[in-house]
C-alpha cells in the first residue's frame, strides 16, 4: 500500500511538472533555444570587440561590469550552444536529413571561433592565463563536439563542404587564445626570458655582462652595438620598448636584472622630461597589459600574421561560396539570416583585428626599426587616422582615492539592504565611496623627487630601501620623526602618515602652497587605497587588519 501510495505521489508530481510549462511554450522554446542562444554569443562578441580595450584607460563602472559579464558569459553561452547543437534530432525519419538541422550544423564552426574570443581580450584577469590547461582542455573537447556534429550533418552537399574552411578559421582562433593564456602564465613567462643554461658561470656572473642595447649618456638615445643610430618622430616608443623587452618584463617575473641594464637605464630618463618619462612608462605599461590580457604575443608575430590570413581568406571565401553558390529555397529564411549574421560577424571580427593591429603601438615600433623612406611615409599617413578610430589612451589618467576618516564617518547602513551573499554589501560599499584624482599636475615633482633621490642614492637597492627617509632627513627631522619610517612596519607607517597628511591638510597655517598640499594628499590616499583594495601589490603584512582596527579606534 505504501509502495502504491508512493507511485501515485510521484506520478501527481510529474503531471504537475508538465502542467506548470505549457505545451506550445515548451515547443516554442525548442524551437528557438538554438537560434537564441547562438545570438546571443554573436551579440556576446561584439560587445567584447567594442568595449574590452577600454578596461585599459577608463574607471566607469559600469563599463568594467559589462566587460566582466559579458567575459565569463561569451564561453559559457558557445558552450551550451556546442551541447545543444550536438543533441538536436538530426535525422527527420530515420532516413533522411532535416535541411534545416544541416544549416544549423554548420554554425558549430562560428561557435568555436567565438570560443577564441577576440585578440583585444583572451584574460580578464591573471588568474585566467594560469587555467591554460584548463582551455586546451575545453580546446580538444569543444572541438571534439563540433566535429561530432559536423559528421552527423554529412549529407555530401556544398554547405557540408563549406564547413571546412570555417572550421579552418574557428580552430585557428581557439588555438591562438590557449596559446597566449598558456604565454602569459606566471611560470612559462618567466621561463622564457631566462638564459639558456651554462655549464660555467653561474646566473649572477651572466647577468654582469654587456647587454645588446647601448643607450649614450650624452642624449639618452638608443644604438645597436654596431653604432647605428635609433632616433627619430617615435624614439619614445623605441625607448619604451627596449626598456620594455630588456628590464620590465624582467622585473615582472622576478629575475635579475644585469648591471648594465640597471646602469644604461638611467641615462634615457635622465633626460627626458617629465611628461615624456611618464609617457614613456605608460607605454611600458601598455606592452606589458597587452601581453598579459590580449593575443599580442601571438598576433604581432609572423606566424601570427599567417594565421590570421589564413582565417580571414576561409571566412571571406565561405561568405562568397555561401551567397553565390549555395541553393537557400530549402532551409528557412530565419536561420538564412542567422547565418548571415554569423558570417558577417566573423568578417567584422577579423577586419576590427587587421584595423588594431595597423594602428597600434606595436606597428609602430616595428615600423620605426625600419629606417626607410617607405615605413615613414606609411607611419605618416597611418597616424592621423590612429586618433580617429582608436584611443591614444593608455591608462585612465587617474589615481584612486581611499580615504580612513571619510570610511569612519560614512553611512554604514546604506548598503544594509543588499544580499549579504559573497559579501555583495561590502563590496559595493567600497567601491561606492571612493573617488579618483588626476595625476597631471603631479608628474613634475614625483619626477623631480625622484632624480634627487637617484642622484644621492648609492645603488638600485638602496634607492628601493627609502620609505620616506630621504624626505625627513632631508629637512632634518630624522631624529624626531624617524621612528615613524625605520622602526615599524611599512603597513603601520603607511596609516601613520595617512593620519598626519589628512590631519595638516586642514590646517590653515600651512606655509606650502595648496597644490602641494592637495599632492601630498592625494598620494596619502592612494598608498591607502593601495593599502586597503589591493594588498598584493605591498609587502606582505597586516595592513588590512590594521586598517579595521585604526577604523574602530577613530
Amino acid at each position: 500500500m505504501l509502495i502504491t501510495f508512493a507511485s501515485s505521489m510521484i506520478f501527481m508530481e510529474k503531471r504537475s511538472v508538465i502542467q506548470v510549462i505549457p505545451e506550445s511554450v515548451r515547443k516554442l522554446w525548442n524551437e528557438w533555444e538554438l537560434r537564441v542562444m547562438v545570438l546571443l554569443s554573436v551579440s556576446l562578441q561584439i560587445v567584447l570587440i567594442l568595449f574590452s580595450k577600454r578596461r585599459k584607460y577608463t574607471t566607469t563602472p559600469w563599463i568594467r561590469i559589462l566587460i566582466w559579464s559579458a567575459y565569463l558569459s561569451a564561453d559559457w553561452v558557445a558552450t551550451v550552444s556546442l551541447g545543444t547543437l550536438s543533441s538536436s534530432q538530426g535525422d527527420s525519419d530515420g532516413k533522411f536529413l532535416d535541411p534545416n538541422y544541416t544549416l544549423m550544423a554548420f554554425w558549430a564552426p562560428f561557435l568555436l571561433l567565438h570560443l577564441g574570443g577576440p585578440d583585444t581580450i583572451t584574460a580578464y584577469s591573471l588568474e585566467d592565463n594560469e587555467l591554460w590547461l584548463r582551455h586546451l582542455l575545453g580546446l580538444v573537447v569543444q572541438v571534439g563536439v563540433a566535429f561530432y556534429v559536423f559528421l552527423r550533418s554529412w549529407a555530401g552537399t556544398r554547405l557540408t563542404f563549406l564547413s571546412i574552411p570555417m572550421f579552418v578559421a574557428g580552430i585557428i582562433k581557439y588555438g591562438e587564445r590557449t596559446w597566449v593564456l598558456m604565454s602569459a602564465s606566471s611560470n612559462h613567462l618567466r621561463e622564457s626570458l631566462l638564459p639558456s643554461p651554462d655549464p660555467g658561470p653561474d646566473y649572477v656572473e651572466i647577468m654582469r655582462g654587456d647587454t645588446a642595447i647601448v643607450f649614450h649618456k650624452d642624449k639618452g638615445d638608443i644604438t645597436s652595438p654596431d653604432g647605428k643610430y635609433i632616433d627619430d618622430a617615435y624614439s619614445l616608443f623605441d625607448k619604451a620598448y627596449s626598456l620594455f623587452k630588456n628590464q620590465f618584463r624582467h622585473l615582472y617575473a622576478d629575475l635579475i636584472l644585469s648591471f648594465s641594464d640597471r646602469k644604461n637605464s638611467e641615462p634615457i630618463i635622465r633626460h627626458l622630461s617629465p611628461e615624456e618619462a611618464f609617457q614613456v612608462v605608460e607605454m611600458e605599461i601598455s606592452f606589458m597589459y597587452d601581453v598579459l590580457y590580449t593575443k599580442a604575443t601571438v598576433v604581432y608575430s609572423l606566424l601570427g600574421i599567417l594565421l590570421r590570413t589564413a582565417s580571414f581568406f576561409s571566412t571571406i571565401s565561405t561568405l562568397v561560396i555561401f551567397c553565390f553558390f549555395i541553393d537557400k529555397h530549402e532551409f528557412s529564411n530565419i536561420d538564412i539570416n542567422i547565418t548571415y549574421l554569423l558570417l558577417l560577424g566573423a568578417i567584422f571580427l577579423e577586419i576590427y583585428a587587421i584595423i588594431m593591429l595597423i594602428l597600434s603601438d606595436w606597428r609602430i615600433v616595428w615600423l620605426s626599426s625600419k629606417k626607410n623612406s617607405l615605413t615613414d611615409s606609411i607611419c605618416r599617413a597611418i597616424t592621423p587616422f590612429r586618433s580617429v578610430l582608436t584611443s591614444d589612451k593608455r591608462w585612465p589618467g587617474r589615481m584612486a582615492q581611499n580615504n580612513l576618516i571619510n570610511s569612519c564617518l560614512r553611512d554604514n547602513t546604506k548598503f544594509n539592504q543588499v544580499p549579504r551573499f559573497f559579501d555583495m554589501n561590502r563590496f559595493l560599499e567600497r567601491y561606492w565611496y571612493m573617488k579618483w584624482e588626476k595625476v597631471d599636475d603631479m608628474k613634475e615633482p614625483i619626477f623631480s623627487l625622484v632624480l634627487q633621490m637617484t642622484n644621492h642614492a648609492k645603488d638600485l637597492r638602496s634607492l628601493l630601501k627609502h620609505r620616506g627617509d630621504y624626505v625627513i632627513t632631508k629637512w632634518g627631522f630624522i631624529e624626531t620623526l624617524g621612528w615613524s619610517v625605520v622602526d615599524v612596519e611599512f603597513d603601520h607607517s603607511i596609516l601613520l602618515w595617512h593620519i598626519a597628511t589628512d590631519l595638516c591638510s586642514y590646517s590653515d597655517e600651512d606655509p606650502n602652497p595648496k597644490a602641494r598640499c592637495k599632492i601630498s594628499k592625494c598620494l596619502s590616499e592612494y598608498m591607502l587605497y593601495l593599502l586597503v583594495m589591493c594588498p598584493f601589490m605591498l609587502p606582505k603584512g597586516i595592513g588590512e587588519f590594521r586598517f579595521r582596527d585604526t577604523c574602530a579606534e577613530a
